[in-house]
């Protein structure tokens, strides 16, 4: 005898949940235009490194505006080294010399612009040997893919790996634009495992013809840089999954609420030719 009345519950309750909508703008937090991105990398490879400056956009894809005219200087226990503003490339500033960084140096970043002094330190870790990327055929269609490129976790030795694909010199890809015959892939191995991380959406797969050149290199991450990476992959590659974060402020080491990371990665690097056989053949399976 109770049914007949539950049936009428549910019935209302679902026409009071398909009834009640009301849309409703949501006030977004406006982005500080002076404020001051910083984007800086020092390896352990002897070249010039550069330093980027830029401000902060409105829109995702809006082309950052670049940040000329100011003081740049990199000091550690070996001395300073300063840059100069590249007048091609205004907001890149490029060492007046050649160096390479030193594993346990302590680097510190000194901008100056229009007065403001902006810092920004980073220690350098040890470079680490590792395992050389794996990849299997795809399909039928006589290209590859990647099958494995490092584990997502290590609590110990957090780390960045760069995989640059070129496969331009291959006979019929030697007329292409470089978007079609290039690719550059980065994957992180990082001392926490979440949840967004694991359930993250799908990246496109990206395919290699045999004969492409890989390079695999890997950076290893300060603490303090690991933190950084995690937290901006959270906010962008892992969002859209099952389980994605509340968004929340970015660590970053620019001091005066600057933005970005200033970091020091040492380097490993290995290359290889992609075989015309499948490297492990028990991926494919």
């Amino acid at each position: 005898m109770k049914t007949p009345g539950l049936f009428v519950f549910l019935i209302f309750t679902m026409f009071c949940c398909i009834s009640c909508e009301k849309a409703a703008d949501w006030p977004l937090q406006s982005v500080e235009l002076n404020k001051i991105v910083v984007d800086g990398m020092i390896t352990n490879e002897i070249k010039k490194h550069e330093i980027r400056l830029s401000f902060p956009t409105e829109q995702p894809n809006q082309n950052p505006s670049p940040v000329s005219g100011a003081t740049i200087q990199i000091s550690s226990a070996d001395g300073i080294m300063a840059f100069d503003e590249d007048p091609q490339r205004p907001g890149v500033y490029a060492a007046r010399q050649a160096f390479a960084g030193k594993v346990a140096r302590t680097y510190t970043l000194l901008i100056n612009y229009n007065g403001n002094i902006i810092t920004a330190k980073d220690i350098m870790y040890p470079a680490i040997d590792f395992i050389f990327l794996r990849y299997i055929r795809h399909n039928d269609t006589g290209l590859f893919k990647m099958a494995w490129v490092t584990n997502p976790y290590n609590p110990n030795r957090p780390a960045m790996y760069e995989v640059i694909l070129d496969w331009s010199d291959i006979e019929g890809y030697k007329n292409l634009p470089d978007e079609q015959t290039t690719a550059r892939l980065l994957y992180y191995s990082l001392p926490t495992l979440d949840v967004s991380q694991i359930f993250a959406p799908s990246a496109e797969t990206v395919l290699f013809p045999p004969g492409t050149i890989i390079t695999e290199r890997r950076h290893s991450l300060s603490p303090q840089h690991a933190d950084y990476l995690r937290a901006l992959l959270s906010e962008t590659t892992w969002q859209g999954g099952f389980f994605n974060t509340a968004a929340a402020n970015i660590p970053s080491n620019i001091s005066s609420g600057n933005l970005g990371f200033f970091s020091c990665c040492a380097v490993t690097t290995k290359t290889e030719i992609a075989r015309k056989l499948l490297p492990i053949e028990l991926l494919s399976k």
